[in-house]
């Protein structure tokens, strides 16, 4: 059989059952017997049963303030303005796609499907060579370490060491910068954590979000003037400056979060590929040395492990 085809179906088996598995921890540990649509339609109908014992109101009165309020009090739509475009573009070509901003037009739909096709490309391709940029780097560094202060003539298991360095400064990068998101959020560092990792894995699933944005229509008050609403206007342009300060500095790190992500993705299978290919390689050169055919030398076997990653 084709060895491609033997490892195909063989890691297309373990993606199946990695699946599999992973669906029934999450039902373990994120079930309830809860009935959450049984229980929103006992909330409206109990406020319901309130509304028309105060007001005497329609059932079909009821429904249309309940619709109105729901699209009142919801998240609005944010401005295109060239800041939350940008925003936009860079969860587009990222593939992170939190959600809260989306084209509502034909033009910018059909805009968003060239963007994406010509830009995920492009930023796949400069994320995967930043990647091995770093790997390349922290290989060195190792390979420096390992022959100069530890005196070694060969640095063996080169790509898992990388790995693990490459792994635990992603770590501490995302400790590093979750406190202070979670201070400045209000989230606890478990949801800090959890936020950074769904944003450099690109997974983005939009739970949780910064918000440089109102997340809902502020709620109406008798100190609801002008004079009043001026006054918030003006904090909120004060408070701009420093929210674009930290918009952008969330950026910078969510770029060399990606970077991180790319060079330990590249140097996990690398490291995989290295823990399957030396043995068989080295086995494969004791079995010539035993019959004493000499044409397999080391420097062949490091360039087929090479080319093989």
């Amino acid at each position: 059989m084709n060895p491609l085809l033997v490892k195909a179906l063989l890691r297309t088996a373990f993606f199946i059952a990695w699946s599999c598995f992973s669906a029934w921890l999450f039902v373990q540990v994120e079930h309830t017997e809860n009935d959450f649509v049984d229980e929103k339609y006992q909330l409206l109908r109990s406020l319901y049963i309130s509304m028309i014992s105060k007001y005497n109101m329609t059932m079909e009165d009821f429904n249309n303030f309940s619709n109105i309020a729901h699209e009142a009090l919801s998240a609005p739509d944010l401005p295109w303005t060239y800041d939350h475009s940008l925003d936009f573009v860079l969860q587009t070509v990222t593939t992170i796609g939190y959600g809260y901003i989306t084209p509502k037009t034909e033009g910018g739909k059909i805009l968003c499907i060239f963007v994406a096709l010509v830009g995920i490309p492009i930023t796949m391709l400069a994320l995967k060579t930043v990647g091995e940029l770093i790997v390349y780097g922290v290989n060195k560094v190792v390979k420096k370490f390992e022959t100069k202060v530890l005196k070694k003539s060969e640095v063996r298991q080169l790509q898992t060491k990388t790995a693990v360095i490459l792994f635990s400064l992603l770590v501490v990068l995302i400790m590093t910068t979750s406190i202070p998101l979670a201070r400045s959020e209000g989230w606890t560092v478990t949801e800090s954590v959890y936020f950074w990792f769904i944003t450099c894995t690109t997974i983005g699933f939009g739970d949780y979000v910064m918000k440089d944005f109102p997340q809902s229509i502020q709620m109406l008050s008798s100190n609801g003037s002008r004079s009043h609403q001026g006054q918030e206007k003006r904090a909120f342009e004060v408070e701009e400056t420093a929210r674009i300060f930290l918009t952008t500095l969330a950026l910078f790190f969510s770029i060399l979060g990606l970077c991180l992500v790319s060079s330990v993705l590249n140097s996990i299978m690398a490291a995989i590929e290295e823990l399957y290919l030396r043995p068989r390689c080295l086995r494969r050169k004791t079995e010539d040395r035993s019959s004493d055919n000499n044409n397999s030398s080391p420097e062949q076997c490091d360039r087929e492990v090479i080319q093989a990653l």
